[in-house]
């Protein structure tokens, strides 16, 4: 785990304090977690990824444009990315959220040098099955190939409907996303899913992913990661 001292020396060296405003706050919304921020944007630095796809949109959505945007010139201008299946696509997060008041609310706080890599949209969140499983999906998905995806929404409490009677307004059922399983098969290899928390849809999705993935749990983060092990694509070109 990261220490607070590392976490905010860490933020402050690489300007992600004021993203973190509290201004944000209310209607519900909870303070920003520095640990979990942090992660978020090591990850993406680290492993120079081009393309995030969030379910879920808040303090994160700008910490993970921020990250895309200080690789994307560096990445560019050093030719890493020639023969990348991404090549040629902005370095951008694509966020979808529930809520149109959060996604007002965040909009109006996104810093003009960030614009460029945010693409937030709303859709509501339906109940459903999968192989009889109870679940949700967003009912409009973003219509891209990420190579990082992030879980951490909905609120369960946004899902609409009812099967056989049973529906999320149960304040003991846990969140079940499985619009990660509807991206799968078009997945790229070395694409990595981090899911925050929400450890039942972790499992739930470990149980139904079908491809080949190294899956790590940081119990004491409350952290899951999946990373997508195939061999590289050859010659793949994407739109």
């Amino acid at each position: 785990m990261l220490s607070k001292d590392s976490d905010f020396s860490y933020a402050q060296e690489n300007g992600l304090i004021e993203l973190t405003d509290a201004d944000l706050e209310g209607g519900g919304i909870l303070k920003p977690d520095l640990n979990d921020l942090v992660r978020l944007h090591k990850i993406v630095r680290k492993n120079k990824y081009m393309r995030a796809l969030e379910f879920g949109a808040g303090f994160s959505t700008l910490i993970l444009a921020d990250a895309l945007k200080k690789h994307n010139k560096e990445l560019r201008s050093s030719g890493f990315g020639k023969s990348h299946p991404l090549k040629g696509l902005d370095y951008k997060v694509y966020s979808v959220d529930a809520s149109e008041f959060w996604i007002k609310k965040l909009s109006e706080r996104i810093p003009t040098d960030l614009e460029a890599h945010i693409d937030i949209s709303y859709s509501e969140v339906m109940i459903g099955e999968f192989c009889g499983q109870l679940c949700h999906y967003y009912r409009k998905l973003p219509d891209i190939v990420p190579d990082f995806i992030y879980l951490d929404g909905p609120d369960p409490r946004q899902v609409k409907g009812a099967v056989h009677g049973l529906s999320f307004e149960n304040c003991h059922r846990t969140p079940m996303a499985a619009d990660i399983l509807l991206y799968e098969s078009t997945l790229l290899p070395s694409t990595l899913i981090l899911v925050d928390g929400r450890t039942n849809n972790a499992r739930f999705l470990e149980r139904n992913l079908s491809r080949k993935y190294e899956i790590l749990w940081d119990q004491d983060n409350d952290v899951t990661t999946f990373e997508l092990l195939e061999s590289p694509l050859s010659g793949a070109t994407l739109k």
